[in-house]
């Protein structure tokens, strides 16, 4: 049985038995994703989340110098991972492991004092899950309405929780079992993405719980990946290939890493006009008219007139404009304020977004984008790009993977980031992962933070921390 095969690795997995390049790329990660779950504090994302979470003082809140009940700290910190759509994915699973492994191996490794290589190895655990797992149902759980983070998420986060309590290898199989039935999230819900990652966060949070009820004794269906989980969110899935080389080829490096804002789908189209503004030194003044072309799946997605920062967030044309008017697609340029800019408006009358369909015929192992940009002078110029940049084809480096961590943090953590940054790089020479967890408190000065359209009106949150710092 699968949950079995997986339940053995799981439990067997350690630091030492990782390649030091599976090490590095946990690192990374988690540099990644607590960039990206900061910059959603600081754009206060979980403001109204905060106020009806709380219990024992367990585990960090990300940002807020706080501690919660570990289950409700590992639910709040999953949605401000995912609450910008910052966190790495898998274009061959649709989904973002970091956002339901990190969040809750960190929880949990604070609350247990376990060790920074402790920690490692469970991270590394829980994305063999996710991917493996991912392949196998992507993009049929898609077509069914199904969002796969959400859906693939309880059993990562589970498989990490049950290395890092270093079950045996039939409670690692029953935490796993348990787990695939507490993963659900809906397509639809990325309309509505102030609430949207609570789905992903649940499912997150759900992981960890698994993982504990099993603890407890409680026992899963071992057939429950190939005769449930499989047959719900697929259709034939290739169970045979699931567990093919599990422990030695590690699929980490099959994500991608973002340094743009909003959905995946915008990134192609980005680098490519970037790289074509570049190569012919165009100034955006100039520019007549662009046509993009994108794959069907883009285009799906894509809201060419968006009315908010949130809608803002699946506009490739927005996303184009954003880059070519302020210098670049951050995170920080989703604002309902940026989509009124007159100059970002003049800009999207300019742009057409239409679907290529040889584009089609390399989707998912290729996600490209091309453009054409007409000058006033009439020329024309061209360009095409197979996939974003950071995919593993053309991944970024560490030193571009820590300026994005420093640029989202700098206003947000002491000394700008550094010592953070220092932590996640020597996380293998950690003691107590908690230190980590302890550092991620935001500094005690006020700030100016960017506005967050998903939280326009959102209450103000009871705990102190909150008060000071949520949603400036």
């Amino acid at each position: 049985m699968l949950a079995n095969d997986f339940g053995q690795f799981i439990a067997r997995l350690r630091y030492e038995a990782l390649p030091g390049d599976v090490v590095a790329a946990v690192k990374l990660r988690v540099l990644d994703t607590l960039a990206g779950g900061l910059a959603g504090y600081r754009m206060g994302c979980h403001r109204q989340l905060l106020p009806i979470l709380g219990g024992a003082a367990e585990a960090s809140v990300w940002g807020e110098g706080i501690k919660l009940a570990l289950r409700d700290a590992t639910l709040a910190n999953s949605f401000l991972a995912h609450a910008l759509y910052l966190d790495d994915g898998s274009r061959f699973t649709g989904g973002h492991p970091s956002s339901v492994v990190i969040p809750a191996a960190l929880a949990l490794a604070q609350s247990k004092h376990a060790s920074g290589r402790e920690l490692i190895a469970a991270v590394a655990a829980g994305y063999e899950v996710f991917l493996r797992l991912g392949r196998a149902i992507y993009p049929a759980t898609v077509m069914r309405g199904f969002q796969s983070t959400a859906v693939l998420g309880a059993a990562a986060s589970a498989a990490a929780c049950a290395n890092l309590l270093r079950y045996s290898e039939a409670m690692a199989t029953h935490a796993l079992a348990i787990a695939c039935n507490l993963g659900s999230g809906l397509k639809e819900a990325l309309k509505s993405s102030g609430s949207q990652p609570i789905q992903v966060a649940r499912a997150c949070e759900g992981g960890l719980l698994a993982a504990l009820f099993a603890g407890q004794g409680a026992k899963g269906a071992d057939s429950i990946i190939e005769a449930g989980f499989l047959k719900a969110f697929a259709d034939q899935a290739p169970s045979a290939d699931l567990t093919a080389g599990l422990g030695r080829d590690f699929r980490i490096f099959e994500t991608y890493i973002k340094v743009h804002g909003g959905c995946r789908g915008n990134h192609a189209p980005v680098d490519v006009v970037q790289d074509v503004v570049a190569r012919n030194a165009i100034h955006p003044e100039r520019i007549e008219a662009i046509t993009m072309r994108v794959d069907s799946v883009t285009y799906a997605a894509e809201i060419h007139t968006p009315a908010s920062g949130s809608e803002a967030q699946f506009s490739v044309a927005f996303a184009v404009a954003a880059a070519l008017i302020y210098g670049d697609a951050s995170v920080f340029q989703y604002t309902d304020a940026k989509v009124a800019d007159p100059r970002v408006q003049r800009m999207l009358g300019k742009i057409r977004v239409v679907v290529d369909p040889t584009m089609d015929d390399g989707y998912p192992d290729k996600r490209a984008a091309a453009a054409e940009i007409v000058l006033a002078d009439g020329s024309h110029h061209v360009g095409h790009i197979a996939n974003a940049k950071g995919e593993p084809e053309d991944p970024f480096s560490p030193a571009q993977i820590e300026a994005k961590f420093l640029s989202m943090t700098k206003d947000i953590l002491p000394q700008g980031g550094a010592p953070v940054r220092d932590l996640v790089a020597g996380l293998d020479t950690l003691a107590d992962a908690g230190a980590l967890a302890t550092a991620l408190a935001a500094r005690d000065t006020d700030r100016t933070t960017p506005e967050c359209s998903r939280c326009a009106g959102a209450p103000d949150s009871p705990v102190t921390r909150a008060d000071t710092h949520a949603g400036r």
